[in-house]
């Protein structure tokens, strides 16, 4: 089968522009043309032509042998003047004995026996065409004050030239015709023209829009539903240009993101089942830990009081030190297991924040106190939350314990405040004088096991506490995050939770 030759996008464009210019060009041109009032050859001209000669031929007949006869020339000169109100002069010139031309009859009577104008058309002075017609020469002056056209005849008896006729005929009326004839083609020209660049325009965009715009229009349509999750749709461009293949190559990526989603689908139910395994195996490891040692808990201190030798106090101190952390491990890593589950329930009431956070701050007292951590707790009381009590206060523990594991020897400050953030959430701030976090830290805080500073071993820490908090926050509909300016700085936890039903 023969392949369809393919047809570049850019070339529709070129042809569509090469279809318009044309158009346009021609609307120009004919909005320009009309009628030049120095051009000899306008219609307007040759109506005076044909005036001239019927008044030359009426001359003619009517001086016939009395050229000598000033009287008679004059008299005859007035009838045609009152004849025609467009001829402004009449003049009838004659040679004299040397051959001078000079004005034998006159509608301006003090121009008689004056030499007669000559016309000479080459002097550059009269800057002036010269048209000849029958021998006839009509001479246009439309660049006078009141402009003119002279028109000379030859007076020829027996055969020879023995004077002229020299008529000047008023333009005025011709060349306001002309202006008015020119005003009118212009302002029809300019409707004609302005109609076919509308057309003209109207056809581009319309092609253009079939050209471009369409397809576009359809990948953008199948771009939002591949991105609502619709994998399986098409984009039915079958043009063959740049277009065409684009909507071939989209359809591929379309169907490769199909087959890749659905393996990771596979995979997540993998993934899904594996985490679920993990957690009944952590429960169940976790229980299996927790018993043995329970006695452990109990009997150590027990021990380490009623000991006398130091150095084995010591030991027994080391030991419990030890025994607690696992305490603390096994305990976590349970609470984190029953927390990723769904069938977990949560106790949910209208609590007031600042006594929930009052009473967590009391019974951490001493571990302060300790440590020389002074808490500042800025919460009004006018704002309550909807929460479990119980997790609500192991997420203000956790994050006054990582604070202060977190803060040096030396000291330092806990502020603890809290705002509505609209008309649903509030949003609860902790911010430590600690050691501050670096960009990298900043990512895995909340990560299972993570811990900031894993070179200082004065820092007991599970590395579950910040994530125990992060699933409480989650489960409660809100969401956590931390902020620090950089390491040395402090850090500042936020936490957002939704504000009791009843205000």
């Amino acid at each position: 089968m023969k392949q369809k030759r393919k047809i570049s996008l850019s070339l529709k464009v070129t042809l569509l522009v090469i279809i318009v210019i044309p158009i346009v060009v021609f609307a120009n041109l004919f909005i320009n043309f009309g009628i030049e009032e120095n051009d000899p050859n306008n219609p307007v001209y040759e109506s005076q032509y044909d005036k001239a000669d019927v008044l030359i031929y009426g001359l003619n007949l009517s001086v016939s042998e009395n050229l000598d006869n000033t009287s008679f020339l004059n008299n005859v000169i007035k009838k045609f003047i009152d004849w025609n109100d467009e001829i402004v002069n009449v003049n009838i010139n004659t040679l004299d004995s040397q051959d001078n031309l000079l004005i034998k009859g006159s509608s301006n009577e003090s121009l008689i026996g004056e030499k007669a104008n000559s016309y000479i058309v080459d002097n550059q002075d009269y800057n002036k065409e010269c048209c000849e017609e029958n021998n006839t020469y009509y001479i246009p002056f439309p660049k006078a004050s009141i402009p003119y056209m002279v028109i000379l005849s030859p007076i020829e008896r027996g055969g020879e030239t023995v004077g002229t006729f020299e008529i000047i005929v008023s333009m005025e009326k011709a060349y306001q015709y002309i202006k008015d004839y020119n005003e009118t083609k212009t302002q029809y020209s300019i409707i004609l023209s302005l109609i076919l660049l509308f057309s003209s325009i109207v056809i581009f965009l319309i092609l253009l829009r079939r050209i471009i715009v369409r397809p576009i229009t359809k990948f953008r349509d199948k771009a939002k539903t591949i991105g609502s999750g619709e994998l399986g749709a098409k984009v039915d461009i079958k043009s063959r240009d740049e277009f065409g293949d684009l909507a071939i190559t989209f359809n591929r990526m379309a169907e490769d993101l199909k087959k890749s989603r659905d393996k990771i689908e596979d995979y997540n139910r993998i993934l899904e089942k594996l985490l679920e395994q993990k957690d009944e195996f952590i429960g169940q490891l976790g229980h299996d830990l927790k018993n043995p040692m329970q006695p452990l808990i109990g009997l150590l201190p027990i021990l380490i009081k009623n000991e006398k030798n130091q150095k084995t106090k010591e030991m027994l101190e080391v030991m419990n030190t030890n025994v607690e952390y696992m305490h603390d491990l096994i305990f976590d890593t349970l609470k984190l297991a029953k927390l990723r589950s769904d069938n977990i329930d949560f106790n949910y009431e209208d609590l007031n924040l600042k006594e929930v956070s009052d009473k967590v701050v009391v019974s951490q007292k001493p571990m302060l106190e300790e440590k020389n951590i002074r808490i500042v707790n800025k919460i009004k009381d006018d704002i309550n939350v909807y929460a479990d009590k119980l997790r609500l206060s192991e997420v203000f523990k956790n994050l006054i314990n990582n604070s202060v594991k977190y803060t040096d020897s030396s000291g330092g400050t806990i502020t603890i405040d809290a705002e509505e953030q609209d008309k649903d959430f509030a949003k609860i701030s902790l911010k430590d004088t600690g050691i501050g976090m670096s960009e990298d830290q900043l990512k895995k805080v909340f990560d299972d096991f993570f811990k900031a500073d894993k070179q200082t071993s004065d820092y007991h820490s599970t590395g579950l506490g910040l994530a125990i908090c992060k699933r409480i926050v989650e489960k409660h509909g809100g969401k956590i995050w931390v902020e620090s300016e950089g390491l040395g700085k402090g850090s500042t936890f936020y936490f957002t939770l939704k504000l009791a039903k009843n205000k």
